[in-house]
């Protein structure tokens, strides 16, 4: 037993390259339960424990390992692994990895990709996870998730955090910050973190590391109050941060006023809102940037179209979203909010609602079609209004379902900036725009357009929009149509 041993180190020593290691948590949501596994990063490269993952999704019957491969036994299942190997054999179907399997201290370590490219084939349930993050979900989780405002009001800031459902609040200082906690629901964040211009607040980031979901707010000064109160049964959080008042002379130095309502309070405070204007600010605030909401159409049960090679809408349109994300990000120009985040349900409602709160400056859809033999191909749409109501609302009322019709004029112009630069891309045919009744436009208060990518039918494959040298085109002609579009001044 001795000699196998020695080898078994000896494959892990040559196998097992030096690292740069740091220890984290991967958090495991589930239906009615979570869980935390520790992780590992190796060059950039998240490695999850094998044994232990398999563990917690089911259950290992048996396990034969030898010097060059471990066979494990997940129920019916047997699963291969080699050292080093690029990929995993299951029930003698292979799976690619995007980095190989590791072995550290007799320990087998896959990397996060494994989550995606073979989970789903072990436990035969749904598996959402967003590259980059430390969560995933496995079976019928729905989480919650937010979007985040920040506006000035007198000596001091009013953050708006919106929830997609009910949260339970409660709050916590510690070590100069800030923890809003939100109780025992799964969250998805938009955004991992929120970073702000502003004299009082310097960024609201989110954490679930130790397997309780929070905020965390970071001031931007010392010596602050922080004020924070549930709106709306708990869908809405709003803080306000501010200034404390300059102490009087001591004859005249009134009685300390009553503690702020509590967090959990269920209704908004009575008295009027404070100005938006700010008095004497500590430091004067840099121009926000401004919000840019992406919409990856479709996603969950809600699959879209689909190619002859298996292509789904959801995906490629998520795929392209995240080019147009990285592309905008780097230009530190640009705050960009999702509205969907995952393989997860939205409705059009949600959606608008995240581009709203966050204040964006537009709303670009994205979707995927049959817009003929030639591909790639691209049409742009504005929204098209029903027909007018035989008795028109007063003109002081604008239904929910109106609002992007105050917006057309900027929409059309937003349409015509992004067509002139995809007709850019070499290859791609790009239509004028037009209109069309697209559902997800019609409550976003701000120039909203739909951009579809075609061909994708059934009856032809999806080469040309897979392409990742199409889709970087796309994004950067995104970038640059912003550009023109808000140096222009057409924004509202």
């Amino acid at each position: 037993m001795i000699l196998p041993a020695i080898l078994l180190l000896g494959v892990a020593a040559i196998f097992w390259p030096a690292r740069e290691l740091r220890s984290d948590n991967f958090v495991f949501y589930f239906p009615s339960a979570h869980h935390l596994l520790p992780f590992e990063t190796v060059s950039g490269v998240k490695y999850l424990p094998l044994m232990q993952l398999l563990n917690m999704v089911g259950k290992v019957a048996a396990v034969q390992e030898k010097k060059d491969e471990v066979r494990v036994w997940f129920g019916d299942t047997q699963i291969a692994l080699r050292p080093n190997g690029p990929s995993v054999e299951v029930d003698h179907t292979q799976y690619d990895l995007l980095e190989p399997v590791r072995l550290s201290d007799g320990q087998w370590m896959v990397p996060v990709d494994f989550l995606t490219t073979v989970l789903p084939h072990l436990t035969h349930q749904d598996v959402e996870y967003q590259d980059g993050t430390n969560r995933i979900f496995i079976g019928d989780v729905k989480p919650v998730s937010f979007t985040v405002r920040l506006d000035p009001i007198a000596n001091g800031a009013r953050l708006t955090v919106q929830f997609t459902d009910k949260v339970t609040v409660t709050t916590a200082s510690s070590n100069g910050k800030w923890i809003m906690y939100l109780g025992d629901h799964p969250i998805e964040p938009m955004e991992q973190s929120y970073r702000f211009q502003n004299p009082y607040l310097s960024e609201l980031r989110y954490d679930d590391q130790d397997g309780v979901p929070k905020l965390i707010l970071s001031p931007a000064a010392s010596g602050l109050n922080f004020y924070p109160v549930e709106a709306e049964g708990g869908k809405i959080l709003l803080a306000d941060v501010l200034k404390p008042p300059l102490l009087m002379p001591q004859a005249q130095q009134p009685q300390p006023s009553p503690n702020p309502p509590p967090v959990s309070a269920p209704t908004l405070p009575q008295q009027p809102a404070p100005s938006v204007t700010e008095e004497n600010p500590a430091t004067p605030p840099g121009p926000p940037l401004p919000v840019v909401a992406l919409d990856p159409a479709h996603g969950g049960t809600d699959n879209g179209g689909h190619s002859s090679d298996g292509i789904l809408e959801k995906n490629l349109v998520a795929q392209v979203v995240a080019q147009v994300r990285t592309a905008l990000l780097a230009t530190d120009k640009y705050r960009v909010v999702l509205t969907r985040t995952g393989d997860v349900n939205v409705s059009a409602e949600q959606r608008a609602l995240a581009a709203n709160l966050s204040g964006a400056m537009c709303f670009i859809s994205f979707h995927a079609g049959d817009l003929g033999a030639s591909s790639p191909r691209i049409s742009i749409f504005t929204f098209q209004p029903p027909s007018p109501p035989a008795q028109p609302p007063p003109p002081t009322f604008l239904p929910w379902s109106e609002v992007q019709e105050s917006q057309s004029t900027q929409s059309v112009q937003l349409a015509l900036t992004l067509q002139q630069q995809l007709a850019q891309i070499n290859g791609a045919e790009v239509e004028q725009p037009s209109t069309a009744p697209v559902y997800s436009l019609r409550s976003v208060d701000s120039p909203a357009v739909a951009v579809e990518l075609g061909r994708l039918a059934p009856s032809g494959d999806a080469a040309a929009l897979t392409n990742p040298a199409f889709q970087q085109q796309v994004a950067s002609a995104v970038v640059q149509a912003l550009a023109i579009f808000w140096k222009g001044g057409t924004t509202p």
